[in-house]
């Protein structure tokens, strides 16, 4: 089985003039025009694409340390809330990084899934948050990719728990009417072996941090992967990985050979692994 691996996403942001507390109390929109720290590429401010042109490339936004400027206040907020598109790569892993004047950063990343709308949510830390220095995007390799909003906003609060239905690790598409892309998806599964490989040397090694399993729109030709994510193998036993449900929308769109249109559940391996296999999906509405 061949396999796409891609994940989404992220940027973010704060207007440069913050250096107080944000007016809004349940969001403080972002504006892309404000972008002014990049190294290693280029961001353009009319059409908000961040050019990637090394390796650790970065753009984002500045403000004070507390030194000379006061550091960004937005300790009204839980998250930064970022959605972007037109990535170019889909082999990148990019970075979305808050630091405060601690000196600590809060950090995420993603990748790429084609053509799908990418979001990357950023818990803040709540101890920094009131002291921000830097909110920015970095990338792995060179790419491209256009911001479309960066949010702080208040953290989402979800509904009830409802399972979703698996047909031989087959979700239909109808599964997922009827909810909004904030919706939160949870692939729940069991990993019942250890994974190894051959080395170089004839020893059976442990592959640790391994992907072992996938969600893709079609089950052969897999051109889309939610959201890139790959399950990592950490320990054996129940696990489970979540994502929006607006990050996989795109691949519900896509029909396989035989024109169903939904997810599978698929397991895919680098070594020997016994037993992967998926034991539910649930959904949660976001309520807020």
């Amino acid at each position: 089985m061949n396999k796409t691996f891609n994940r989404i996403a992220l940027l973010l942001g704060v207007a440069v003039a913050v250096a107080c507390s944000a007016p809004n109390n349940k969001k403080y929109e972002l504006n892309p025009d404000d972008v002014n720290l990049t190294w290693r590429g280029e961001y353009n401010n009319e059409t908000h694409r961040m050019h990637y042109t090394e390796n650790w490339a970065g753009c984002g936004w500045s403000f004070g340390d507390d030194s000379i400027k006061p550091a960004a206040n937005f300790s009204d907020y839980d998250q930064l809330v970022v959605t972007v598109d037109s990535i170019t790569s889909d082999t990148t892993i990019i970075y979305l990084n808050v630091r405060y004047t601690t000196s600590s950063i809060i950090t995420s990343e993603s990748a790429p899934i084609v053509n799908g709308r990418t979001t990357l949510r950023v818990d803040l830390d709540p101890k920094g948050k009131s002291h921000v220095v830097e909110a920015y995007v970095m990338s792995k390799r060179p790419c491209d990719l256009v911001v479309k909003s960066a949010t702080f906003c208040k953290a989402t609060q979800y509904g009830e728990e409802h399972e979703i239905k698996v047909n031989d690790s087959f979700i239909d598409a109808s599964e997922f009417d009827g909810y909004s892309d904030d919706a939160l998806i949870s692939f729940n599964y069991y990993a019942g072996g250890e994974m190894t490989y051959v080395s170089d040397s004839g020893t059976i090694e442990p592959m640790n941090n391994w992907g072992i399993g996938i969600v893709c729109s079609i089950a052969d030709v897999i051109e889309a992967v939610c959201p890139g994510r790959t399950i990592m193998l950490k320990k054996i036993g129940e696990q489970s990985f979540t994502c929006l449900l607006g990050d996989i929308r795109y691949m519900l769109e896509l029909a396989d050979d035989d024109g169903e249109r939904g997810l599978y559940w698929v397991v895919w391996t680098g070594g020997n692994v016994t037993d992967v296999h998926i034991l539910n999906a649930t959904i949660r509405e976001a309520i807020n």
